[in-house]
């Protein structure tokens, strides 16, 4: 067998990952959302929240084997915010269940502010997230 080429870089993955939470945006303050997007929607973020982490530790292997632990400590310091937020989305739903927006949202949304959306169409894309996410439980 070969060996799998991975084109895409940690850098390039995370920053796919936080478009498409920012694409998000509109869909989240649609007064048309029904319960089951809502769900749909936070499990997409909590899921996307959880590759971006898997970005952020790819990135910091290789600097961590060449000895760069002081810039490795950086970058993981820089993206703690992460898990921070998924955590707190996590905690909030299990609190209160998936009745209504998590404030922790907010958070998120925030240190988003400087990601520009992309402008294509991307439809519902979130659909099915939610069982995705129960069935990774």
């Amino acid at each position: 067998m070969s060996n799998i080429v991975h084109s895409e870089t940690p850098g390039n993955r995370r920053s796919k990952l936080l478009k498409l939470l920012v694409n998000l945006m509109p869909d989240i303050q649609s007064p048309k959302l029904t319960g089951q997007n809502r769900n749909d929607i936070i499990a997409f973020v909590i899921i996307t929240l959880g590759e971006v982490e898997k970005s952020v530790e790819a990135t910091l292997t290789p600097w961590e084997k060449r000895g760069y632990w002081t810039k490795a400590d950086q970058f993981r310091l820089e993206w703690e915010w992460v898990a921070k937020i998924k955590q707190q989305i996590i905690d909030e739903e299990t609190e209160k269940g998936w009745g209504s927006w998590p404030g922790a949202l907010g958070d998120l949304f925030a240190h988003l502010a400087s990601v520009k959306p992309t402008r294509k169409k991307m439809g519902a894309f979130w659909e099915g997230s939610y069982k995705l996410y129960q069935s990774q439980k």
